[in-house]
């Protein structure tokens, strides 16, 4: 394997811990004869910038971090429309992109997976120009997430979602939503709605097969249900295994707001843009090093 390889990660993430495993990295490359060095970024905006620099010069990136951080990654490779193959060395919370792909966060078997070179151009989605790597929610389960702090989830894991989910039944509503394309228009009072890129949620698998396309579940105009449903996901982390969901597939989408209420979705974890959004299917757009 030749050329230049790029470290890329945030090093405030994980107390330090990024940083340390970046020049664990460098060290184990440098010693195989390669060009390596690392890119530091503190914030997203500085991320997206050096990145869409950066990346047209470099063979391979590795990327050191959670599903946040691979996100800010591809949405810079997205919108600089350049592709470089990309390993992952999981460090975030969660991890539901490396669970999906079954990428270790052993620092050296994930270095001998991008060694081997064996790539695979794999699905992402897009919504209002920033890539969704793994999974896109609004409504209520949104408001759930904002309110789980970094330290809880760095102390209970994806169980901080649970609590918290429990916390807020009774509390919140549904929304006046549109959905829409081409071929169809949906009004519905949405409680929550979740697109996923794979069968993969919250680092565990919530469907048996994957169709071409978003996974869209949703729990709407649900009365007594949806507070059963909202129970059944804080205690297994699953919503689709219910009757009372709306679910289907769609390789794109527009979703706007009824009325003056300002919802923001989140996207891989973190904040993303507020309705309305446009969000579309983006089929084998990463080439990802996989085992």
């Amino acid at each position: 394997m030749q050329g230049k390889t790029m470290i890329y990660f945030n090093p405030k993430s994980g107390a330090g811990k990024s940083q340390r495993i970046a020049d664990q990295v460098e060290i184990i490359l440098k010693n195989r004869g390669l060009s390596v060095y690392q890119l530091k970024t503190n914030t997203k905006d500085e991320a997206l910038k050096k990145i869409g620099i950066e990346a047209p010069k470099v063979d391979r990136i590795i990327c050191i971090g959670g599903d946040g951080t691979i996100n800010v990654l591809v949405t810079a490779l997205l919108r600089s429309n350049v592709i470089v193959p990309i390993g992952i060395i999981p460090t975030g919370t969660v991890n539901n992109f490396a669970h999906k792909w079954n990428l270790s966060d052993n620092v050296e078997d994930a270095i001998k997976t991008v060694l081997r070179g064996r790539q695979q151009a794999i699905d992402i989605g897009e919504c209002n120009g920033q890539a969704i790597i793994s999974s896109l929610v609004f409504g209520s389960l949104a408001d759930i997430s904002n309110e789980v702090r970094q330290k809880e989830k760095q102390k209970y894991g994806f169980a901080a979602y649970g609590y918290n989910a429990i916390k807020q039944i009774g509390k919140n509503h549904s929304h006046q939503t549109l959905l829409f394309n081409q071929t169809f228009s949906m009004r519905v009072k949405v409680w929550v709605c979740l697109m996923t890129t794979s069968n993969y949620i919250g680092g565990r698998k919530y469907l048996e097969e994957t169709e071409d396309g978003l996974h869209l579940t949703m729990l709407n105009n649900m009365k007594i249900n949806k507070l059963l449903n909202l129970g059944y996901f804080a205690l297994t982390g699953n919503l689709r295994r219910s009757t009372t969901l709306t679910t289907f597939d769609i390789k794109e989408i527009t979703v706007r707001n009824i009325g003056e209420e300002m919802l923001e979705t989140r996207i891989d974890g973190d904040k993303g843009p507020k309705l309305p959004v446009k969000i579309k299917w983006l089929p084998k757009k990463v080439q990802l090093y996989v085992n």
